[in-house]
């Protein structure tokens, strides 16, 4: 379309130059097609499905060791009894309240009374106390401090309550035994031990807190980044649209220009056709007339092309 115009003329260089020269960003405000809300309930909901599979395994793990202490001191019952109730009620609780948290709270409790199922069963080995270290490490992957509240809790009352009641009560060692622990658990041990359990499970409920806020940091980062590239795109695409437009502009002034010499021409060789009777020069009219109509239909053509650009945009 360039071509009808001279190199040289300036609106064929102010036409060019619109027509390739980069897209400028502009001060927009375009809306934001990713909600970080969402992405984050989803990248959340996701996360929780995955912790909800491991927990699933993590339970068949814990109700079978609690089968196979069983063999231990024939606690076949508590085994089976406080194994089944255990896993009753957590997947019990993640029915009924599907769209709560619920659940996880339950399931901090159960794994408390695991640890209190596997000290009964084997009456008292200190060790087994090691078990609800192993639950609250666990319970990191909710990225959920507050899952280490009721751990705590159950802990410290059973470990206050059942040692109360081995040396104060229980205490004769031909009568009723309470199988809390195997070592002498006098007031100072008790302390000691709640407190580094407490200890423990704060350390694990930092992590959780941590690894949440991360996980909201970087969604939020990706968001920012995602949003600046729409800001950029929608910059360059207002950008690219306006230079288009310039240019149909000066596209469809340029026809109008042309329209005029070119009528004047086709005018000019049938008035002159008419004033002679000469065949040689009539030939020279009629091949002069059939190219100025060639270039008039194209004028018409980038015309009404141009018109129509103009009108869509």
């Amino acid at each position: 379309m360039l071509w009808l115009l001279k190199p040289t003329d300036v609106r064929y260089q102010n036409a060019l130059n619109k027509s390739i020269q980069k897209p400028k960003l502009k001060s927009m405000k375009p809306k934001a097609s990713l909600n970080e809300q969402d992405y984050l309930h989803s990248f959340m909901s996701t996360m929780t499905q995955k912790s909800d599979t491991i927990i699933n395994y993590v339970l068949a793990v814990y109700f079978l060791l609690g089968i196979g202490l069983s063999f231990k001191y024939d606690t076949f019952e508590i085994g089976v009894g406080v194994g089944t109730l255990n896993l009753l009620a957590y997947y019990s609780a993640k029915f009924f309240m599907k769209n709560s948290k619920f659940y996880q709270y339950v399931l901090s409790v159960v794994l408390a009374i695991f640890m209190a199922q596997y000290i009964y069963q084997m009456h008292g080995m200190f060790e087994m106390h090691f078990t609800v270290f192993i639950a609250s490490t666990i319970l990191i992957i909710y990225q959920n401090w507050k899952l280490q509240i009721p751990l705590t809790l159950l802990v410290v009352l059973h470990h206050a309550g059942l040692a109360y009641l081995q040396n104060f009560i229980y205490n004769d060692a031909n009568g009723l035994q309470v199988y809390f622990s195997q070592v002498n658990f006098d007031m100072e041990t008790l302390i000691i031990h709640t407190v580094l359990a407490a200890v423990v499970f704060f350390m694990n409920g930092y992590w959780a807190y941590y690894f949440k806020e991360h996980s909201e940091n970087h969604i939020s980062k990706i968001s920012d980044e995602y949003e600046l590239e729409n800001m950029k795109l929608a910059s360059a695409k207002y950008s690219s649209m306006s230079a288009t437009k310039d240019y149909n502009d000066f596209i469809h002034r340029t026809t109008l220009d042309l329209k005029l010499p070119v009528n004047s021409v086709l005018k000019l060789i049938d008035v002159s056709k008419g004033h002679t009777d000469n065949d040689k020069l009539l030939s020279y009219l009629e091949m002069m007339r059939e190219s100025a109509k060639k270039i008039d239909d194209l004028v018409n053509d980038i015309h009404v092309k141009s018109t129509n650009s103009r009108n869509s945009n």
